[in-house]
């Protein structure tokens, strides 16, 4: 398999990182993760508007024009031969320059996976509201991993923080969203939460179909006692959830959920 690196395709057995790359060495960088569908790059606009963001927010010069990494994006997954996969774009600061590393792998989200949907916990650290990293997606990742490395460990697909007001905020990866009495939830970006792209896209689909949706505080009882809950991120877009902590929530009445699986197919996949 190829990589990009700096805009030049190399094989990744003769890639190396700068022993003095503060990306490296500090996690001081940014990255996108995209999904590949018939060789096309979904929503790459609005992730590389978000790096473009983040870059400012963390005071790291963006050397690429944003037409640029798109070029070398599709030149790399030509190169791969990839059709249906993932992309990932990372971004870093090297001294007084810049790396650009583009990578591709296998969308691990197959039809298994949603027909039995996922099994979530609670995570037993908290999200903090007041810190800057918290709305950035930064290089700066290993309290994610290392709390979805703990909820897999024990049998979960996914783990649920709470902020440390012990209002609900997001996944280690994941935003999410559940239903009661046939309104739809979210928490709001100030409860501690990245701003996911295909959250985004997911809010636009419930006002296009005249769904009713509140965005605001809640607490982990509204959770436990919602009708449905679903996840959200760029490769797996919408993920029924079965179970929460030892709440079950039955997938054959997550008429919701489906609801807008179907609509957001009709949507982006039969154009």
């Amino acid at each position: 398999m190829y990589i990009s690196f700096n805009g030049n395709l190399i094989k990744g057995s003769d890639a190396f990182a700068s022993p003095n790359n503060e990306g490296f060495q500090y996690g001081y960088g940014l990255f996108e993760t995209l999904k590949i569908v018939d060789g096309k790059i979904f929503f790459i606009e609005e992730h590389l508007a978000r790096l473009k963001k983040g870059c400012k927010e963390l005071n790291i010069g963006l050397a690429y024009d944003l037409k640029l990494i798109q070029k070398y994006a599709y030149a790399l997954i030509h190169q791969n031969n990839i059709v249906f996969g993932a992309l990932k774009i990372l971004y870093a600061k090297d001294n007084d320059g810049y790396d650009l590393l583009i990578t591709t792998r296998k969308n691990a989200y197959n039809e298994e996976k949603y027909t039995k949907g996922f099994k979530l916990c609670f995570a037993t650290t908290k999200k903090n509201p007041y810190a800057k990293l918290t709305y950035i997606k930064s290089n700066n990742y290993l309290e994610n991993i290392l709390t979805k490395a703990y909820a897999l460990k024990n049998g979960y697909d996914e783990a649920i923080f709470l902020n440390v007001h012990e209002k609900i905020s997001e996944g280690t990866y994941t935003n999410i969203f559940f239903v009661k009495d046939k309104i739809i939830h979210t928490p709001s970006i100030s409860c501690g939460i990245l701003e996911g792209i295909m959250r985004k896209k997911i809010i636009d689909l419930i006002h296009a179909c005249n769904l009713t949706l509140k965005i605001g505080e809640f607490n982990k009882e509204d959770l436990l006692g919602a009708d449905e809950i679903f996840l959200t991120n760029s490769l797996m877009e919408i993920m029924p959830v079965y179970q929460l902590a030892h709440t079950v929530f039955p997938l054959n009445k997550n008429h919701m959920t489906k609801r807008l699986q179907q609509d957001f197919y009709h949507l982006y996949y039969e154009k």
